[in-house]
């Protein structure tokens, strides 16, 4: 590639997901913050720029690396595709440059997570303004250079605008890519090359026994997928009814031994069910699980394998042993004590969860007992050595204060555990809008209060532990807690007042 003709395709995204991440909680933060926070402070702690390998980012989101393979094993070369941060597009569009595809997060700032912290913190949430930032870079050099290229967006964010035409036209967006496209990628790209007319929202295609390459380059958070899709048919989940398909090991294993060699020692495995690696539908096998995490404790250098989401009827099938078995083949020989996963609760109320639409997650659980259920799941969690991050909805349809009310009970019995709870406003997935956060009641603020001092109690000490286990510096480490009381202090202040004004 030419840097005064640029590159044909080129591949970006904004800074929170093309960053310097160390940890896969470092991600989360990035996605948390809102513009209430300097850039200056949050860049340096949770953004940092990620090294360049000349123009080339050194890591990209996964989904970027997805397409990026599956251009090269379609006919591209490598000097027809280019990825970088926003640094570098002004060395790489130009007069060759035909297709520039953006992955974002949240192109529209209409994630439950995205929602709730502008609801506390209020701003704007940086991926929103970040992808924003890079869409406008993007924009002026086409305009200013006089290019014909099309802009095209993608990744897990692409649904917040793929049936909005209209927002599209307001950010300049020629094309969406819905969904996974491993398999028609090449064909897309091909098409818009040539200059061939296209629909706005372009569908992908993939089939997960052959089109699902093993990346190229390392991935941010040395991201690597172990299972896609979930189907389990919640309502208010974007990928509900994409049946879950398991990549194979040999593509797992290629795709972690990418990232420990480009230096991204401490990797995540990712999963909408971690514990359902392997499943037979909702029926979990321990064997293949343990047989993954067993080969991938070969690979010379391997520091800490992190995980992030699993489901409460899933983790139940597996014996305690086996748990345990999992959190040290996970912890390997790091020292980490506080290895976290999310886990959906949502509500401890089964009746409402049926009402949301969400009864796969409790599969043959009687709703009178999914409070139970959960709670018990979460302690077995935490004496195999795990810290749970337990996740509500709040705000959905038909919830009442009698359905708080149990929730705030359900977690004030878990409070002797290490555990940590994080309320989310619930968000449906055809919203054009965030939730209003002013319809909630001062009993959503005593749960989210209740929730809150958990969660001050335990994250500072996992997170000082799961830095210390990937071997980030003394120095952030002490930085990252000393800010993080002031940011304690605020929220409790922030907590306070909204609970005050809070209808009751």
């Amino acid at each position: 590639m030419a840097d005064n003709a640029g590159s044909p395709v080129v591949l970006t995204a904004d800074r929170t997901l093309m960053a310097n991440h160390r940890l896969l909680f470092d991600g989360m933060l990035a996605a948390s913050q809102t513009t209430t926070a300097p850039v200056w402070l949050t860049g340096w702690l949770v953004m940092p720029w990620t090294p360049k390998n000349g123009v080339r980012a050194s890591v990209a989101p996964l989904g970027l690396r997805r397409i990026e393979a599956s251009l090269l094993a379609g006919g591209f070369s490598a000097d027809d595709v280019t990825v970088v941060d926003e640094r570098s597009l002004g060395q790489v569009i130009g007069p060759a440059t035909r297709v520039i595809g953006i992955s974002a997060g949240e192109p529209a700032g209409l994630g439950m997570n995205s929602s709730t912290m502008t609801a506390v913190a209020g701003g704007r949430i940086y991926p929103q303004a970040m992808f924003e930032r890079v869409l406008a870079k993007v924009r002026r050099y086409v305009k200013d250079r006089r290019l014909s290229a099309k802009i095209v967006l993608g990744g897990p964010g692409a649904w917040q605008l793929a049936d909005h035409p209209e927002l599209l036209k307001q950010l300049g967006i020629d094309h969406v890519i819905a969904g996974y496209s491993e398999a028609n990628a090449a064909e897309i790209f091909r098409s818009l090359l040539a200059g061939e007319a296209l629909p706005e929202v372009i569908r992908g295609a993939w089939q997960p026994d052959s089109t699902i390459p093993a990346i190229e380059h390392a991935s941010t958070m040395g991201v690597v997928e172990i299972s896609r899709g979930c189907g389990l048919n919640c309502s208010y989940c974007t990928i509900a009814r994409v049946p879950m398909v398991h990549l194979p090991p040999q593509t797992i294993l290629r795709d972690a031994q990418t990232n420990v060699s480009a230096g991204l020692t401490s990797i995540a495995v990712l999963s909408e069910d971690f514990f359902r690696y392997g499943a037979d539908g909702l029926r979990v096998n321990p064997a293949a699980l343990l047989s993954l995490l067993r080969e991938l404790r070969k690979i010379p250098g391997l520091r800490l394998i992190q995980i992030d989401h699993a489901n409460v009827v899933s983790m139940a099938q597996f014996s305690d042993a086996e748990l345990k078995e999992i959190h040290d083949l996970l912890v390997g020989d790091t020292g980490c004590r506080y290895l976290w996963v999310n886990v959906g609760v949502e509500t401890a109320s089964g009746q409402l969860l049926r009402e949301m639409g969400a009864a796969g997650k409790m599969n043959r659980c009687p709703a009178e007992q999914w409070g139970t259920l959960s709670a018990a799941q979460l302690r077995r969690l935490c004496q195999a050595g795990f810290l749970p991050m337990a996740s509500l909805l709040i705000g959905a349809p038909g919830e009442t204060d009698e359905h708080l009310r149990e929730t705030l009970a359900w977690v004030e019995s878990i409070s002797d555990l290490p555990i940590t709870v994080f309320p989310v406003l619930y968000a449906p997935i055809n919203a054009t809008a965030p939730p209003d956060p002013r319809a909630l009641r001062r009993v959503h603020w005593q749960l989210i209060k209740a929730c809150y001092r958990l969660n001050f109690r335990w994250i500072p000490r996992m997170y000082w532990d799961n830095q210390s286990a990937a071997g980030v510096s003394l120095l952030k480490r002490l930085t990252v807690q000393v800010l993080g009381i002031g940011q304690v202090v605020q929220w409790k202040s922030l907590f306070a007042w909204h609970s005050w004004r809070a209808k009751p």
